[in-house]
């Protein structure tokens, strides 16, 4: 069972927290680290697919929900949109997955959670003995606000944070503008 821990949860028109970030990114076969890089700057005129996971080598994250994302990654790019996962992970956990599943996209490593805690897209997993986490959704980060929340409140999957519905989303938004 999770807990929520916060009042609120992650909502359109926050802005991205102003917090130092570390990064893992690079290639499908060789992700680096990045430290203590400035959020706002990071999230700064560019669009973004900000995908919130519970974590790295967890079941549903590992085999169903992050794959999706790398599959179609080179449609986000094709509109526009980065991809950037985010789980309460260690830099050295989460470059290990990047690499591991082969993405082509960033992963803030939030180890300590105050990322997380500060979007407040965060739960107690302590039942299922993993503590504190990011709770598994997906948001459109538009120059460093939030245009759009699908937000599982928990860690199960559904067809809420999948990469399928997002781009769903944007084909929509976008026949719509």
């Amino acid at each position: 069972m999770l807990t929520l821990l916060t009042k609120r949860f992650l909502h359109i028109g926050q802005a991205i927290p102003e917090l130092k970030l570390v990064i893992a990114s690079g290639t499908p076969a060789k992700y680096n680290i990045e430290i203590d890089l400035d959020s706002v700057a990071y999230f700064s005129n560019k669009k973004v697919v900000l995908v919130g996971f519970p974590g790295a080598y967890t079941p549903t994250c590992t085999n169903n929900h992050l794959p999706a994302y790398v599959k179609h990654y080179s449609t986000f790019k094709s509109k526009g949109y980065e991809v950037l996962g985010l789980s309460i992970n260690d830099p050295f956990v989460l470059k290990e997955f990047g690499e591991d599943l082969e993405a082509s996209f960033p992963f803030i490593c939030d180890g300590s959670g105050k990322f997380t805690k500060a979007l407040e897209a965060g739960g107690d997993f302590t039942a299922n003995s993993l503590g504190f986490r990011t709770r598994r959704f997906a948001a459109i980060v538009e120059n460093g606000t939030i245009t759009m929340v699908n937000d599982e409140k928990g860690g199960l999957l559904t067809d809420v944070s999948q990469a399928e519905t997002i781009l769903g989303f944007l084909d929509n938004n976008e026949i719509s503008k």
